[in-house]
This record gives structure tokens, sequence and C-alpha cells, in this order.
């Protein structure tokens, strides 16, 4: 089996959506740091933009290069490969190797993908013919209608006015063509997704295949790792723990580790009173009292506005201390 058009648009699509998971994961991250009030240095993390640019980018990515091969009358899968060949040679993300004779290589986030370029015209193209779009519109389930909504119609040749095909001629001309293709359509709808994702609050649920062969209690321990790798998680663990991967409310860090200093009742009762009187200047610098007595080094922790933020083992090393 060999991946194609189809698995090119799948794979655009989540790199676009893993972009998306480490960028939300940098920012919130950022964002907290910055209520809080916590200094922090910018932390390099993997972006895959460049690999996105190869894809999507004008003029020259894979996409659009694909929609002018499709445009013309005497375009052929094989030309199309070696445009392709031609304006990402040495490209970072790309590759041709001698041995694929009729294809490319992607070097996508979650690994490196093979394509064989076989078909991609005519599943690019794959147009609606505009009396069949017509005849959708007509229906009268809403579902239809809405499958088969007049700028849809449009983009596979019904025509709106916005090229050649859509006053009449009903013939693809130039890159006006770029308005009939599936991948510009796929490119469109990706961009939806991603402004309606960045309008709201997202909660990321990454599922994992525990073993091949959906059995219980069975954990493949290699194949987790690949999955958490190529979903960006592990990645993600690794940008918080350069900066304050723990952190708790003040009046939280006080109730537990209070005992790990010797005036652990004075500490404690003034905490507590702080926190009932809602006196977050009283409650923060109690919290300071006891880090100060408990954390000899202050590099290893910053104290926000309502919370403590820890570096690396700091924590581990206070449980440690509080279960002797």
């Amino acid at each position: 089996k060999h991946n194609s058009f189809e698995q090119l648009c799948i794979n655009y699509a989540n790199e676009r959506l893993q972009q998306q998971f480490n960028w939300d994961i940098f920012k919130s991250e950022q964002v907290e740091y910055e209520a809080e009030g916590i200094a922090w240095q910018y932390i390099e993390f993997t972006d895959n933009k460049e690999c996105l640019d190869l894809i999507d980018a004008k003029p020259l990515g894979v996409m659009h290069v694909l929609n002018e091969e499709s445009s013309l009358q005497a375009g052929t899968d094989d030309k199309f490969l070696e445009k392709v060949k031609a304006a990402h040679a040495g490209a970072k993300y790309f590759d041709a190797p001698r041995k694929l004779l009729d294809g490319f290589i992607v070097k996508h986030y979650a690994g490196d993908v093979e394509y064989r370029v076989g078909g991609f015209r005519e599943k690019n193209k794959d147009s609606l013919h505009p009396d069949l779009a017509g005849i959708m519109q007509a229906s009268e389930s809403p579902l239809v209608q809405a499958l088969f909504a007049a700028d849809a119609a449009a983009a596979n040749g019904g025509g709106d006015g916005r090229s050649p095909a859509g006053k009449g001629g009903g013939k693809r001309k130039g890159k006006g063509s770029d308005l009939h293709t599936v991948s510009t359509q796929f490119i469109a709808q990706l961009q939806a997704l991603m402004r309606t994702i960045n309008s709201t609050e997202v909660q990321y649920v990454r599922c994992i295949k525990p073993n091949a062969e959906s059995a219980p209690a069975k954990l493949d321990r290699p194949r987790v790792a690949h999955q958490l790798r190529c979903a960006g998680v592990l990645e993600a663990i690794r940008i918080a723990r350069l900066a304050y991967p723990n952190r708790l409310p003040h009046l939280s860090f006080v109730e537990r580790y209070a005992l790990l200093a010797p005036r652990l009742e004075t500490l404690l009762a003034s905490a507590r009173k702080a926190a009932a009187a809602g006196d977050k200047g009283a409650l923060r610098q109690g919290c300071q009292d006891l880090l100060d007595e408990v954390v000899p080094d202050s590099d290893r922790f910053q104290l926000g506005a309502t919370k403590v933020f820890f570096r690396a083992n700091l924590l581990e090393q206070l449980e440690g201390a509080r279960a002797r």
C-alpha cells in the first residue's frame, strides 16, 4: 500500500494541528507566568513551520504546485513530481532519493512519510459537474443542501464569477483553477478550523493505544513511547520542565510543607488566618517565610502572585523530606 494524495492531506492537517498544540502549550505557560509575575526566558521548542511551508506556502508549496499542474491540459503526475523536486531540492523537510522514482518524502513531525504521485492530479481535480451540484442544492433535505452549498458548488465548477469557469466557459484556465481543486478547498477548510480553535479555550485529550491487539492489561512500552513522541507530549513535557513544571497555591504549599519548619504551628496558623481574611499579601509573605526555611536555594523556585513555582525535582525532594 502506497501513500497518495489523501494521506498527504491527512498528514498536512495533523501537522497543522501539531503546530497549534505546540503553540498552545507554550502560550499557556507564558500566560500563567506573566499573570503570576514570574521572570522567565524564552524556551526553544520544536516548530514545524518549515514543514508546513513546504506543503502549503505560496507559490511553490507542494499543494500549489499540484494546483498549477492540475490546471494544465498537458499536465501529468510525472511533471508535477519534477516541479516539486526542482522547487524543494535540498530543503530540510523534503527528500527525493534516487531509488524513489515515482514519489518524494516529507519529513513530518511524527516521522518521514513516502508519497507516490500516481493519481495526484486526478484526485486533486475531482470536480463536480455544475448540473449535479444544482440538483443537490435543490434537494428537500437540509443536510444535502448544506453539503452542496452554493460556495462549495462554485469551488467545484458551479461558478460564481470568481473564475473563468464561473462565467459560462466551463474550462479551467491558468491559476483560476485553484478555486476548483480539492487541495485548495482542504486548505481553506483547515484554515477555518484553526480560526475556530483559536477562538476557543482549548483542552487537549491525547488518546494512546496500549498495544496492537487491543488486549486488556497489556502495555507495549515502546509503542506507547512512540505515540507520545509523535503526538508531541514528550516535547510538551520537556518545555515545561525547562522552566517551572510544578506549582502550588500559597495556602496549599504552607499546609503541606509547614511541618518541615521549626515554626510549624505559627506559620500554619498565620497562613490560614490570612487566607480566611482574604489577605493575599500576608498569605504570600507567610509562604515566603516558609520557603526561606525549607528551601535554602532561592534559584530553585519563584513566588508568584497566588502560587509557588518550583524548578524540576524540587517538589519531589520536599515530598521525600516530608515522608521522613
